[in-house]
């Protein structure tokens, strides 16, 4: 057997069987692909590479060779001699006793949905599952490969067609199991509850609040996974990591953080307050403590007023969706007035992709044309848009890449072509208060209007995707405020300036904002996820505020300004995620994310 090493500097070595060759790689090439990764037992690690592609890392335990790891691992025990003068090797699945496939199959994955009636997985990020991976699946939970046409049958799969991509759910129902995983199964998954994915999205039209709470009664939520205390560095809560979840992980679950490199700088303070030197050595059921200031409000302890003032928001979108139903009647959406507001424009272009010409602003502007003319043509609402690019207008395009151009405008008095993302923003609401007043004068009342502002991330980590609203956190503004003369315009020259009355709001209004906001963004996500639109999933796909970091925390000031109550802030795709790339790419997704914003709008405001 020839022998080929490949060194890299001074990482460690993982040697993978190919064929008739031991490959050396380092370790670190595989996290870099972003690989599933998880402990089997001692010396032995199991790795999932996109997709579907499985092997062990296995290493020789002090005291003992690899041998004696791999005489317990190989299928063929013939063979084990051939890593004799070994000290760590990768072996491929296919060399694997199948008898060990449900309980490689379970640590990988511990983290689908498992209950009494079967297993719920989720197809991860990267991967695609194809034939030869359900074989795998089969093979692991059956016994044999033969059930695949059995578990593609069942009901919840009617429909599925195979490769499934990423994010696809798949059902494999406990009556194809074998006996000795229905043994195993059984004493592992409680019959009457749910196992819940940790990073399922939090905030949905029909889920509570918190994803990981439980409801106590009139909307108070309480954080059973965290328990909170205080010690010579201050208040904390403490989380014990689950298997597969990582500290970058929790971090995006609890708090307000999302952009990436805000993330890993929260991800260090943890680590520093709980002296970890080393993430990779963290083992599933170590406690952490998470400073409390890091916290969403919903995740603070109770008897905290950013806690109380959150299940006051819940307790009001309660009531508030009581009354939703789907509406399909020629008057959907009459009398109601929707502010459309494409993000950035002009020499603001946002988030630009440039190898692939993909620009933040080009694909905002579309969407919202597209919704503008849906809206105009399939109901009867009274639309207004804050922007209008001059060589476009305001017609849909079916480009896939774009040329960056400076020629749109925002809708003020005069058009105004934004410079800075600063005058920009703070001219967009001027106008939607204008609107806003016109129609209070031709007796529209402020809940028959919404803003709705069209924005796409750019979280550049790859794993990150999908549909994430913003909504005007109650305890993080006060009122309309006073624009800033000192800046690059004369806001006096604009005629929507001279119309600006600043005003303060009381809390209540403030808690009426944010609930009427996020029913509506609890709305939208669910008709996303109806229509096949992906949705934030790395943690709550509502968030009420942006943090920085402890000193800094604020709410889009789009949002904080404009002067109606329902007012969001849409970000329809990450521009960091390749998938979501190629989605905002086609013409025919942002129709889709367009008559979804317009389907969600007919639900919230049936009357």
């Amino acid at each position: 057997m020839s022998r080929v090493r490949l060194q890299f500097g001074k990482v460690s070595n993982c040697i993978i069987i190919l064929s008739c060759f031991i490959v050396v790689l380092p370790v670190s090439v595989f996290a870099q692909l972003g690989v599933i990764r998880a402990g089997l037992q001692s010396g032995v690690s199991v790795v999932c590479r996109p997709s579907y592609q499985i092997f062990l890392e296995c290493s020789a335990v002090p005291g003992k060779p690899l041998t004696h790891t791999l005489s317990s691992i190989l299928s063929d025990p013939t063979e084990t001699q051939k890593y004799a003068n070994l000290r760590s090797a990768g072996i491929p699945l296919s060399r694997v006793r199948t008898s060990l496939y449900p309980q490689i199959f379970w640590s990988l994955f511990e983290q689908d949905m498992k209950n009494s009636e079967g297993w719920w997985h989720i197809v991860p990020q990267g991967h695609q599952l194809d034939d030869t991976a359900l074989g795998l699946w089969s093979i692991a939970l059956t016994g044999t490969a033969n059930r695949k046409g059995d578990i593609l049958k069942h009901p919840k799969n009617i429909g599925k067609k195979l490769p499934l991509s990423e994010g696809t759910k798949i059902f494999f129902p406990v009556q194809v199991f074998s006996n000795e995983v229905k043994e195993k199964f059984a004493k592992r998954t409680p019959k009457d509850t749910k196992t819940q994915l940790p990073l399922e999205p939090i905030d949905t039209f029909d889920e509570e609040y918190a994803g990981n709470g439980t409801n106590e009664g009139n909307g108070t939520v309480v954080a059973k996974d965290l328990q909170y205390g205080k010690d010579t560095q201050g208040e904390y809560a403490l989380y014990k990591l689950k298997g597969g979840e990582t500290i970058y992980a929790t971090i995006v679950r609890f708090t307000d953080y999302s952009e990436h490199a805000d993330i890993l700088k929260a991800c260090e303070v943890v680590k520093k307050r709980n002296k970890i030197i080393n993430e990779r050595t963290v083992k599933p059921g170590t406690s952490i403590k998470i400073p409390i200031d890091m916290l969403s409000d919903i995740y603070q302890p109770g008897g905290k007023e950013e806690r109380r003032i959150a299940e006051e928001v819940q307790r009001g979108v309660t009531q508030l969706k009581k009354s939703k139903t789907t509406v399909k009647t020629t008057d959907t959406l009459k009398g109601i007035v929707v502010i459309i507001d494409p993000g950035h424009g002009g020499r603001d272009h946002g988030a630009p992709r440039e190898e692939k010409k993909i620009f933040e602003d080009e694909i905002n502007y579309d969407i919202a044309c597209r919704l503008k003319e849906y809206l105009e043509q399939k109901t009867r609402a009274r639309v207004y848009i804050t922007l209008k690019d001059e060589s476009q207008g305001f017609k849909p395009t079916s480009q896939q890449t774009f040329n960056h151009d400076t020629d749109e405008y925002i809708l003020v008095t005069p058009p105004h072509n934004p410079q800075d993302k600063t005058e920009s923003a703070n001219l967009r609401w001027l106008l939607a208060n204008s609107i806003i007043n016109r129609e209070l004068k031709a007796k529209i009342s402020r809940e028959k209007m919404i803003f709705v502002s069209i924005h796409c991330d750019a979280i550049y980590k790859s794993s990150m995707r999908g549909l994430m609203i913003y909504t005007p956190g109650a305890n993080y503004y006060k009122g309309i405020e006073k624009v800033p003369q000192i800046n690059e315009i004369n806001y006096g020259n604009y005629q929507e300036w001279k119309e600006h009355r600043p005003k303060s709001l009381t809390i209540s209004q403030r808690i009426d904002a944010e609930a009427r906001s996020k029913t509506f963004a609890q709305i939208l996500i669910a008709t996303a996820k109806k229509n096949g639109i992906a949705v934030h999933s790395n943690g709550p796909a509502i968030r009420n505020v942006i943090r920085k970091n402890k000193y800094s925390t604020y709410v889009p000031s789009v949002l904080r300004n404009t002067d109606i109550p329902t007012k969001v802030l849409i970000e329809c795709a990450n521009l960091g995620n390749n998938l979501d790339l190629k989605n905002v790419a086609d013409p025919n997704w942002r129709q889709k994310m367009a008559e979804t914003i317009a389907e969600a709008l007919s639900i919230y405001f049936a009357p």
